[in-house]
């Protein structure tokens, strides 16, 4: 296997199996604009031969979602390009697309995990969308969990009324199996292994979801929907909202 650990995203490559792992631990994983467009861009090379493990580094959490601190500095345009274009490879990928995750996965991490054709989780993972606490409705994240959950579920997780357990997770179809937490580790990669085995099932799902209506219509959504996200971003109170909770974050870790 050859492994690349030059970004916040590893890749390792095998015969069959193209590993992509979120490095980012100290940043809780959240994605740059440059992480984005590296994992789309990784994505987009797998071969249909192949399975698209995607992972976390961290023994604690699977993504944060979105770099705040990024798209708040002025480079949300740069931010909702790469996100775009990540959210097409994955949903139009040749590969099938196998995610392993526990802890958190929040915002453009839910979205990740809503575009694996499979999931495996520990109990401890809870998926939320928390942008609205800043006056800022996920807009491109919610056309993704529609393919998914029901309109109701994606509205609530959207308003940050609804955060997910890894049960209810499961219950809601976006979880695929559900692991122990202690353990979670080997138990995970032996369920890989048991879906790897079996690939050209998963290249037929995956074929399957690619030409599927609710594929179709979330790429369509997105065009429409997206340039609500700068307009949202420029309302009233949003940016205030945000640099009162990056300015508190950045007291906490001088605390620290």
């Amino acid at each position: 296997m050859t492994l690349s650990t030059e970004s916040p995203i590893a890749l390792g490559r095998t015969d069959g199996l193209l590993e992509i792992t979120l490095t980012r631990s100290g940043k809780a994983n959240a994605l740059t604009a440059d992480m984005m467009a590296r994992l789309g861009q990784a994505v987009a090379s797998a071969e249909a031969h192949q399975v698209v493990l995607l992972s976390s580094a961290s023994p604690s959490l699977f993504c944060a979602g979105a770099d705040i601190r990024e798209f708040a500095g002025g480079q949300l345009p740069q931010q909702e390009q790469a996100l775009l274009a990540m959210i097409k490879a994955m949903a139009r990928s040749r590969a099938p697309i196998v995610a392993v995750a526990r802890g958190r996965a929040s915002g453009a991490g839910a979205l990740l995990l809503c575009l694996a054709d499979v999931v495996i989780a520990a109990e401890d993972l809870h998926v939320a969308c928390p942008e609205f606490v800043f006056g800022m409705y996920p807009i491109i994240v919610e056309a993704v969990l529609q393919s998914r959950l029901p309109p109701g579920i994606a509205a609530q997780m959207c308003l940050g009324t609804g955060v997910l357990s890894g049960a209810r997770a499961q219950e809601a179809g976006i979880v695929t199996e559900l692991l122990p937490t202690a353990g979670f580790a080997e138990a995970a990669r032996a369920r890989v292994d048991y879906y790897v085995e079996r690939r050209p099932g998963l290249l037929a799902m995956r074929q399957s979801r690619n030409i599927g209506y609710a594929t179709c219509v979330m790429c369509e959504q997105l065009e429409t929907v997206a340039p609500l996200m700068m307009e949202n971003f420029q309302a009233t109170g949003v940016r205030e909202r945000i640099a009162g909770y990056l300015d508190g974050l950045g007291g906490r870790q001088e605390r620290r």
